[in-house]
């Protein structure tokens, strides 16, 4: 009886065995990296980047402050910066910007609209150029805007302790 036992145990083994080795195959099939990343697409197959550029959000610029929402395609805009990063995909890039025709501009690479303070009342102009991680250009817009001469704001509250009002006006 001992050995039939045996027999019958050692065959349940083989076959877990050979369940264990089935499944770990279809495992290894369905990797994360098949099921949830597409295949890799070279950069030179990829379609051209573009950059749309909104005008001014109209409440914000009314209180002096200029909100430039912008979207890219075809590019995601990332602090990447370098040569090697020529040869990511999905391309990445970010952003340079210019105001006023300044002889300088600055890397935009959060993704988060543009929002300018402190430019004077009257007409502005604003430079946006979508460039690669290694800052060669690849689309570009331009934003003609006119800031509002400052009103004034008065701006009422308590002082604690005392029942008079007070009045604080900004410029």
């Amino acid at each position: 009886m001992r050995g039939i036992s045996s027999l019958y145990s050692c065959s349940w083994s083989l076959i877990s065995i050979a369940i264990l080795m089935f499944c770990a195959a279809s495992i290894d099939a369905q990797t994360a990296e098949r099921k949830c990343r597409p295949d890799v697409i070279p950069v030179e197959n990829e379609p051209p980047p573009k950059l749309f550029v909104d005008p001014p959000l109209a409440g914000p610029l009314e209180r002096n402050v200029a909100v430039i929402q912008y979207c890219t395609e075809n590019v995601h805009i990332v602090p990447v910066f370098g040569a090697k990063a020529l040869s990511v995909t999905p391309r990445v890039g970010h952003l340079h910007v210019r105001v006023d025709d300044a002889s300088w501009v600055w890397a935009e690479a959060s993704g988060n609209p543009i929002i300018l303070l402190g430019l004077s009342p009257g007409s502005h102009k604003v430079s946006i150029e979508l460039v690669n991680a290694n800052h060669q250009p690849l689309d570009k817009a331009e934003i003609l805007f006119n800031m509002p001469k400052k009103a004034s704001v008065s701006v009422s509250t308590k002082n604690a302790g005392n029942d008079q009002d007070v009045v604080h006006h900004h410029q």
